[in-house]
């Protein structure tokens, strides 16, 4: 995979800025619930606690206490070995400088006991859009999966990409709590795309024009199912030259031709791979996933796109539970989901019909269960399989659909390590960022995960996070998603 040097960029530019940063004020404070509002700076309004349930979400301690211990955890590193028990994360500033059983603590260390608990690094989702019902979710999707413990999130392709771009970099800069964003901007499809909101391009050289438009404000390229073999070759190198990488909800070439072009990743499995779906992306679904339904997983065709996916080192990000969620008899990733809507999307999700018949929602069924098959024996073939939820529809409410696509990953035939290697280190080395992000050990971004359980024994155990660190910055999740409650909407966001 190629580094992205806007992702370093980013990286260096916030990290100057917080190490700059000596002058917080504090206001102790021992019963705060709510997260600071957009736009207001967290030096003004931040509070501290150095107990395990930390400050109101969005806080950050004074420099005097940015010297943290997790003491007693047991720790999954993220690079696929067994829990290690007892041990001592200590982080000063952003980053990790110590991990082990025998960690010396400082005497200026704010000390939390997380003893019974498993840390982790912080989750990336890697199709981690930040809009859905084509309306931006910017006033709760980025506190919902921080509080889920993705602590950064890459959109491929966004809705209002000028809109996420001001996102991101608000973010960056602290003005707005949430995950860390990276995003892939517009797409690029050619015209017309099937979807009507995406602009597409009539030709190689507008398709180099518009990227050109974008380049530097990008981090990624993302490919969309009408664009043409001329333009996705083109695309390709451009980005590549320009140190970013490529992915791709193909289904309009074969994806064979896209993987010798040189593409980086594939975006939701066998649902978008023409070869696997020869009727092409503008046939009638229900046609399509009974298609998919009969998929033969023993064919030739099948294990020649798999040999070529591992030997290119090509990552896919299945999105499983995003296809799921078009079942009608999807079960929820949480009980109270609707909580979060505001009273006009409720009323619009209680009018929508159904756009599955009962013989395509039957193959929908079977062709799931297709994709997980698949994602088991590419993982089990060494094919890199990453974590993404896709959450366009307001059923998946970030953070939790992350957690349900960890258990799918798992029932795919995935250890829960293995999974949390895929949520972690998979994805930080995807997006160029494995010195930076994805694994515990000094040196790194202090993004971490306290939850209570096991889930190297069992994945679930993952929904129950207790606290959230993002660049050492401690969040209350309970918090951060009472903020939220009612915003998911259709107007002001």
């Amino acid at each position: 995979m190629l580094a992205s040097a806007t992702f370093t960029k980013q990286f260096t530019d916030r990290t100057d800025r917080n190490r700059g940063d000596t002058h917080t004020m504090i206001h102790t404070a021992t019963s705060h619930t709510n997260p600071p509002a957009a736009g207001y700076s967290r030096r003004a309004i931040c509070a501290v606690l150095v107990s395990l349930i930390v400050t109101m979400a969005g806080c950050r301690s004074d420099n005097a206490q940015r010297v943290i211990a997790l003491v007693g955890a047991t720790v999954i590193d993220g690079t696929g070995a067994p829990p290690a028990p007892d041990q001592t994360i200590l982080i000063e500033d952003e980053r990790i400088t110590a991990v082990g059983p025998e960690v010396v603590v400082p005497d200026n260390a704010a000390v939390l006991d997380v003893t019974g608990t498993t840390v982790i690094p912080g989750l990336i989702d890697m199709h981690g859009h930040m809009y859905a019902l084509r309306h931006n979710q910017f006033a709760a999707y980025p506190k919902l999966f921080l509080a889920g413990g993705v602590t950064t999130a890459f959109s491929p392709g966004d809705f209002d990409p000028g809109g996420m771009i001001a996102l991101r970099d608000a973010i960056a800069r602290g003005e707005i709590v949430g995950s860390r964003i990276f995003t892939a901007g517009p797409y690029f499809d050619h015209a017309p795309s099937i979807v009507p909101w995406i602009e597409g391009v009539s030709s190689v050289a507008e398709a180099l024009d518009k990227f050109a438009s974008w380049r530097d404000r990008i981090d990624a390229v993302k490919l969309y199912a009408g664009i043409t073999e001329q333009e996705i070759a083109g695309l390709i190198e451009a980005a590549h030259d320009a140190g970013l990488f490529v992915t791709g909800h193909l289904g309009g070439i074969p994806t064979r031709r896209a993987v010798a072009l040189g593409i980086d990743g594939l975006e939701h499995g066998i649902f978008a791979i023409a070869e696997f779906s020869p009727h092409g992306p503008t046939a009638p679904i229900n046609d399509q996933y009974c298609t998919l339904a009969e998929l033969d997983l023993g064919s030739p065709i099948v294990d020649s796109l798999m040999s070529d996916l591992v030997q290119q080192g090509v990552y896919v990000t299945p999105t499983i539970v995003t296809m799921q969620a078009m079942h009608p008899e999807f079960d929820p990733v949480v009980a109270d989901w609707e909580r979060y809507l505001s009273d006009d999307v409720r009323a619009m999700l209680a009018e929508r019909a159904e756009f599955l018949n009962a013989r395509g929602a039957e193959c929908l069924g079977r062709a799931v269960e297709k994709q997980l098959a698949f994602v088991g024996r590419l993982h089990g073939r060494g094919g890199v399989i990453l974590v993404g939820t896709d959450p366009v529809t307001p059923e998946l409410v970030p953070g939790f659909a992350f957690h349900r696509e960890l258990q799918n990953l798992v029932a795919a035939g995935l250890t829960p390590l293995e999974a949390i290697t895929a949520a972690t280190a998979n994805a930080a080395a995807a997006l160029g960022l494995d010195e930076e992000l994805g694994t515990i050990a000094p040196g790194r971004l202090a993004d971490l995960v306290v939850v209570d359980g096991d889930p190297s024994v069992d994945i679930r155990s993952l929904s129950n996070i207790r606290l959230v660190l993002k660049s050492g910055d401690r969040y209350d999740p309970t918090a951060l998603r009472q903020s939220v409650v009612g915003s998911i909407d259709v107007v002001g966001n």
